[in-house]
């Protein structure tokens, strides 16, 4: 009795939750395009309201003309009516269909995307790094259009189905209610199996998408500029890829053959028992014998009867669909909303203000996982920052040197352990303000499609603003070495950066995108600089030049530099050796290469670059 409760509740509470998902997005909707929304549920009952007046009474009056031999003009006269309607509402339909809903629809569109856009900047980093999280996340945003698409489709199925049901229900209550009992049942069943098929397709949907994000982030190596070189030279790579395109697509298509024969099975009981032979095989003898053989009904009203008997079985066949469809669209709904409804650890705008001016960072006992079942990416780190102090991060491929800078930057929070600021808690103050006073250049950087300034201040300017803004970002951009590309270009900080939008833009090379993403740092006037790798596609001499610059661009500013090049990092205040996540070496370059240990060692295998 306790299981069946728990049974009860439970589809009460997926019935409620279905409910308020589309509650949701009628919200949305209606608050972004109010007249569009409202019309479209017009238009749905317009629709069905005209096809009554012609195909139910129109026609059911033409038939009894002829069969009680009516004057022809009678007939004449109703057609002619019908035919001026149909003219009348051609008109607003038009408008409706290709005008209104291109310029709505797109901007439904863009009221979903731009909360989850909004979202997506707040979460917290390691929700990227739980691969069902992000599963989850990429889902509910390449289905958010198809979403909106699939509520107003179910908007307009049962506004339809509404009206079709109101006016022939009416017309069946009027000639014969038994006719309803047929198209009843076949309701009831072909509810039962749509929700069944649709509970198969959202299933395969969400195993088959882990393979298809696999195959597409294939087709996109396959098509995108940036990885054409590396696939020319190296064309085992392709082959390797091709293999993985075809292991992704055969998992795509097994995933498909498992439910092929339950989904062919369903659909033939959806499609013909429950409908066509139900309906077009028993109801048309019924209709026949009550018309031929008991002479209860007229032969125009058997007619009509049986013709109608298609649309309700269309409104009744869009109710049983309209539930199992809106509880599918539920399933992606209830993703998206999570995705909105995730309330990040570390909260942008809460918070105090950071102290004004450059102050000690004091790292106390820090270690760091991503999640509960990885390793300990960083393991008991102290350290002890004085304002204005150049400290370098050195160590091999995996020691934990970016994940580090993550913590001093707090993208991450430490798993134990905390990170201080002016002799206070990081956690305390306001993250936005707090990243503020970081300029950052990341070894991973990347240019954006927008104008040079714009990739510089990182911000959307207009033409005003950035005009007041030219003097320190080109000061910026010279700082950063990238003075004499900047003199060249034709456009100056108006540049279009890289050819994907603009067929008059630049696309920099390695070491000149380099010097832009230098340039944002020294833009940003923060009180800490963070350089991560921040020398890796210069050549010695442009490296030569860069640490000058930065010795007086970083003059009072705490600086970390991390890098695998330690000509960078030699002239550093102080130089901190991590290995396997913990401090094993620290000092100066000279007391480093005096201990003759892993630093030493290091810098002797790279030291003929530099003597």
């Amino acid at each position: 009795m306790k299981n069946v409760n728990k049974k009860e509740n439970s589809k009460k509470k997926s019935a409620s939750q279905v409910f308020k998902n589309q509650i949701f997005l009628w919200k949305l909707c209606f608050k972004t395009c109010p007249w569009y929304m409202i019309y479209h549920l017009y238009d749905a009952f317009r629709y069905q309201g005209v096809i009554f007046l012609e195909h139910v009474l129109g026609i059911r009056y033409v038939l009894r003309c002829a069969e009680f031999q009516e004057p022809f003009t009678k007939a004449l006269f109703y057609i002619g009516l019908i035919l001026l309607l149909n003219i009348i509402q051609i008109i607003p339909d038009g408008f409706f269909i290709y005008g209104w809903s291109f310029k709505c629809k797109p901007k439904l569109y863009r009221a979903l995307k731009e909360q989850l856009f909004q979202k997506a900047s707040e979460i917290d980093l390691f929700c990227y790094d739980d691969p069902e999280y992000y599963n989850d996340f990429v889902l509910g945003v390449s289905e958010s259009e198809q979403t909106i698409d699939r509520f107003l489709n179910m908007l307009n199925m049962g506004m339809q189905a509404i009206t079709v049901l109101f006016t022939t229900g009416i017309f069946y209550l009027t000639l014969d209610p038994i006719g309803i009992v047929f198209v009843l049942v076949s309701f009831i069943m072909r509810f039962i199996v749509s929700k069944k098929l649709n509970k198969v397709n959202y299933e395969n949907r969400t195993k088959v998408n882990p393979h298809m994000r696999k195959r597409d982030y294939v087709s996109r190596v396959f098509y995108l500029k940036d990885f054409a070189k590396e696939l020319r030279l190296h064309p085992n790579a392709g082959t390797e890829l091709e293999q993985e395109f075809e292991e992704a697509n055969e998992n795509i298509i097994t995933e498909h053959k498992k439910v092929s024969r339950i989904r062919t099975w369903l659909g033939f009981v959806k499609d013909y028992l429950v409908s066509d032979f139900l309906i077009d095989g028993l109801y048309i003898t019924y209709l026949v014998y009550k018309a031929a053989v008991l002479h209860a009904l007229n032969y125009s009203d058997a007619v009509i009867l049986f013709n109608r008997t298609g649309s309700l079985r269309g409104c009744m066949s869009r109710f049983a669909d309209l539930g199992p469809a809106a509880h599918e669209n539920s399933m992606f709904i209830d993703k998206i909303r999570a995705f909105l409804a995730y309330e990040p650890r570390i909260k942008l705008e809460i918070g105090q203000d950071v102290p004004a001016g450059n102050g000690e960072l004091v790292l106390d006992h820090v270690s760091f996982k991503y999640n509960e079942k990885s390793r300990t990416v960083l393991d008991d780190i102290s350290l002890t920052v004085k304002p204005g102090e150049h400290i370098a991060i050195v160590g091999y491929n995996g020691a934990g040197k970016t994940t580090l800078i993550k913590l001093l930057m707090r993208l991450y929070d430490p798993s134990s352990g905390n990170i201080k600021y002016h002799d206070q808690d990081v956690k305390v103050y306001k993250p936005s303000d707090y990243h503020k006073r970081i300029g950052v250049v990341f070894q991973d950087f990347q240019m954006f499609g927008a104008s040079l300034a714009e990739n510089v201040v990182m911000d959307d300017l207009k033409k005003d603003e950035l005009n007041a803004a030219a003097p320190q970002i080109t000061g910026a951009l010279e700082a950063a070495g990238f003075g004499e590309k900047l003199a060249k270009l034709p456009d100056g900080l108006f540049t279009q950066v890289t050819t994907e939008f603009d067929n008059k833009g630049v696309d920099f090379s390695g070491g000149e995108s380099q010097k832009v993403a230098i340039s944002r740092a020294f833009y940003k006037n923060a009180d800490i600089l963070i350089m991560d790798e921040p020398s890796s596609a210069l050549d010695p001499i442009a490296e030569y030049e860069l640490n000058k610059a930065m010795q007086t661009a970083a003059k009072g500013k705490t600086v970390f530099y991390i890098s695998h090049r330690l000509s960078t990092t030699r002239d550093a205040d102080r130089i901190i050796m991590l290995e396997e996540g913990r401090i094993i070496e620290e000092g100066t370059h000279k007391q480093l290469l005096a201990k003759n240990g892993k630093y030493a060692e290091m810098w002797n295998a790279q030291a003929g670059k530099y003597n």
